[in-house]
């Protein structure tokens, strides 16, 4: 891959941007595997990206174990056969993860959802600390760390509420670990990603990182 330096270097062009979501769209369409990821365009006006995860939840992990316990007895008392067979199904959260150009900041932002498959139960930022964020991050999520903490708002493309990791930090993080004469627009989104992605739970598969030989060291995948 050809090297370049970024015009606005430790921030990011839109142009950059939409050249870097591209990059990342083609390794996961390149890649033979991409250790469980789901990607695409979150639409096709604004440069962004989604990135799907599932998360298996332990029944003694939920946050109500009576609320688990009344919901499953409630879908067996209900005789209905899908509902039957829906007993069986483990708790899983889908975590959708958007990748969108803050106009202010001028960094990427990851803003997230999460959503119960096979359970009924709170989504809100309790869930995201409980399953989510990992525990060695959890306290510098909860006091705005190196790359930020966790807030809430609304989406800038689909205008619905989500989490996201404020991008206060951003310029500073990755002034200090990515060399501004030789990252192009893809490696800095897998550079950022590295940084902010393990906080919560999203992990960068090696396997995108085949085609050019090179893996930041802090994007480990786990």
């Amino acid at each position: 891959m050809a090297q370049s330096t970024l015009s606005t270097f430790p921030f990011l062009a839109p142009a950059e941007f939409k050249s870097a979501c591209q990059d990342l769209a083609d390794r996961c369409t390149s890649a033979q595997s991409t250790g469980g990821w789901s990607i695409r365009p979150v639409t096709q006006t604004c440069p962004s990206l989604r990135i799907t995860q599932y998360i298996d939840v332990h029944t003694d992990l939920i946050q109500d174990p009576d609320r688990h316990e009344a919901y499953m007895a409630q879908m067996v008392e209900d005789e209905d056969p899908e509902t039957l067979v829906r007993t069986n199904l483990k708790p899983k959260l889908q975590v959708d993860y958007d990748i969108v150009l803050s106009p202010s900041y001028q960094v990427p932002v990851l803003y997230f959802a999460l959503r119960w498959l096979h359970q009924n139960g709170p989504v809100g930022l309790d869930a995201v600390y409980q399953y989510v964020v990992p525990e060695q991050y959890q306290t510098q999520m909860k006091t705005v760390g190196v790359m930020g903490g966790i807030s809430m708002g609304y989406h800038p493309v689909s205008g619905t509420p989500a989490f996201f990791v404020h991008p206060c930090n951003t310029a500073d993080a990755m002034t200090q670990v990515a060399d501004a004469q030789s990252t192009t627009p893809g490696m800095y989104l897998l550079i950022w990603l590295g940084l902010v992605g393990h906080c919560v739970n999203l992990h960068i598969p090696r396997e995108l990182f085949a085609s050019d030989g090179a893996r930041p060291s802090c994007s480990e995948s786990q």
